[in-house]
C-alpha cells in the first residue's frame, strides 16, 4: 500500500509539472450502485444535484474495487471524475495522502455540513482537519437474512444462537435445500466470517483481530473462527464461485436456499416476498448484540478547472442536504448520516438498526478501517475458503499481516 501511495504521488507530481492545461473533469460520480435500492438512491441524489443546476453524469461499475481503479486510472491520464463513491475509511485515507482529493473545506463550511452529522460522522468526511469527502450513510453490515418459509418447511426456528444457526445447516440440507447461500468473491467471503467472528467471540473478538490485539491471537479463538468457517464450506453450493452478490440473493428469495449474510443493500432483493418479518426476514447477528459499521458517501477527486470546482460544490451541497440524505436512505434500506433522521423515519430493516444502536457495540467494519486491514482479512479468508491454504495457514497470514 505503500508503494501505491508513493507511485500515486510522483503521478500527481508529473502530471502537476508538465500538463499544458488544468486536470478537467467530465463532472460524473464513479460508482458501484446497482442494486435497485442502490440505485433509486442515486437518482435521489441526481434529482437534488439537477435542482440546484447541475448537469447529471455517472460512471457504473459492478464492484468498488473496478470503480477505484478506474478513478486511478483517469486521475493519472488528467480526466478524473469530480466524486468517487466508496466506504470511507482505508481508500479515502490513500488517496488523500496520494494527493488525489479536493479540499472542500470551504464549501463544507458554507454549507453547514458539520451541522447536518455527528462529530464523529464529521471526522469521517476529513483528513488532517480538511473535508474531502461527503459522509450520506451508515451501513451497518451485519445482517442475516432469511426466507422463513424454508425454514418453516424444514421444521427449524430462527436460530437466536450461534450454535442453533449451525445445528441447523445440516437440517436443511437434508430437506433438499442450500442452507447458506454465498457469493465468489472475496469481500462476500469477508462478510460471513464477520458473522463467525461475532459468533465465536462477539465484539472483543472482531475488534481485537482488527487491531491486530496479541492477547486475541494467543487466546485461541481466531483458529476457532477459522476452523468454523471452514465447517460452513460443506453446507453451500458448487455454483458459488464467481457468483455476484445479487445472484446470490436471489437463490434465499426464491426459496432454493435459507440464510444470507449480507449487507443493507441487499434487502432490495426481497421485496417480491412482501414486507420483512412476513416470507422473509433480516435480523442483525442474532448471536451477539455488536453492530459492524462503515460510512458510505462520496470522495471529491483534485481538480483545478473551475467549472469543475463549481459542480462539486453544487454535488456535495445535494447529497449533504439533510432531507435529501433521509430519501435517499429510505431507498437504499440503509440509515442515513444525517442527525436529522429519527426512527419514525424508517421501516423494516433499517427501523431494526436504530432500534438496536443506542444498546450495542458500535465497531467499524473491516471496510472502514485502512486498506491494509481490510486486505488482510480478505486475503486470509479466502485463501481458506476456497481451499488454498489450511487453517493453520490462513492463521499465520492473519498475524503476518495485522499483528
Amino acid at each position: 500500500m505503500h508503494n501505491l501511495r508513493t507511485t500515486l504521488k510522483a503521478c500527481t507530481i508529473m502530471l502537476v509539472s508538465t500538463s499544458v492545461s488544468p486536470l478537467f473533469a467530465d463532472t460524473d460520480v464513479s460508482h458501484n450502485w446497482n442494486s435497485e435500492g442502490e440505485a433509486a438512491a442515486m437518482r435521489i441524489f441526481r434529482e437534488k444535484y439537477e435542482q440546484l443546476g447541475g448537469e447529471w453524469k455517472d460512471t457504473s461499475f459492478p464492484e468498488t474495487q473496478a470503480s477505484i481503479a478506474s478513478v486511478k486510472t483517469r486521475f493519472i491520464g488528467g480526466n478524473p471524475p469530480m466524486a468517487l463513491q466508496s466506504a470511507l475509511g482505508g481508500v479515502m485515507r490513500d488517496f488523500a495522502e496520494a494527493g488525489l482529493l479536493q479540499d472542500m473545506t470551504s464549501v463544507a463550511e458554507a454549507g453547514g455540513w458539520g451541522a447536518n452529522v455527528s462529530a464523529s460522522m464529521a471526522a469521517v468526511g476529513q483528513h488532517d482537519g480538511a473535508w474531502v469527502a461527503a459522509p450520506v450513510f451508515i451501513d451497518v453490515i451485519n445482517w442475516l437474512y432469511t426466507n422463513n418459509e424454508v425454514l418453516a418447511g424444514a421444521g427449524i426456528e430462527q436460530p437466536n444462537n450461534w450454535a442453533e444457526f449451525t445445528a441447523s445447516l445440516a437440517t436443511l440440507q437434508a430437506a433438499g435445500h442450500i442452507p447458506l447461500a454465498i457469493g465468489g468473491a472475496s469481500w462476500q467471503e469477508g462478510i460471513l466470517f464477520d458473522h463467525v467472528l461475532l459468533g465465536v467471540g462477539g465484539s472483543a473478538l472482531y475488534d481485537g483481530l482488527m487491531s491486530g490485539d496479541a492477547a486475541v491471537f494467543d487466546s485461541g479463538q481466531v483458529r476457532q473462527a477459522l476452523e468454523e468457517l471452514a465447517n460452513l464450506r460443506q453446507y453451500t453450493d458448487e455454483g458459488k464461485a464467481g457468483r455476484s452478490w445479487g445472484d446470490t440473493a436471489a437463490l434465499v428469495s426464491s426459496g432454493k436456499s435459507a440464510y444470507f449474510f449480507m449487507g443493507p443493500w441487499a434487502a432490495g432483493a426481497f421485496g417480491d416476498l412482501g414486507d420483512e418479518g412476513g416470507n422473509w426476514s433480516c435480523r442483525l447477528t442474532p448471536w451477539d448484540a455488536t453492530m459492524t459499521i462503515v460510512a458510505d458517501g462520496f470522495q471529491f477527486i483534485k481538480v483545478d478547472d473551475a467549472g469543475d470546482i463549481a459542480a462539486q460544490a453544487l454535488f456535495g451541497n445535494a447529497v449533504m442536504d439533510p432531507a435529501t440524505q433521509i430519501a435517499a436512505a429510505q431507498a437504499k434500506g440503509t440509515l442515513p448520516a444525517t442527525t436529522a433522521a429519527s426512527a419514525s423515519d424508517f421501516s423494516g430493516c433499517p427501523a431494526k438498526a436504530v432500534s438496536q444502536m443506542s444498546s450495542s457495540a458500535v465497531i467499524t467494519h473491516w471496510n472502514g478501517l485502512s486498506a491494509d486491514v481490510g486486505n488482510a482479512v480478505k486475503d486470509a479468508v479466502t485463501a481458506l475458503w476456497n481451499e488454498a491454504t489450511d487453517v493453520d495457514g490462513a492463521y499465520q497470514m492473519l498475524v503476518d499481516k495485522l499483528q
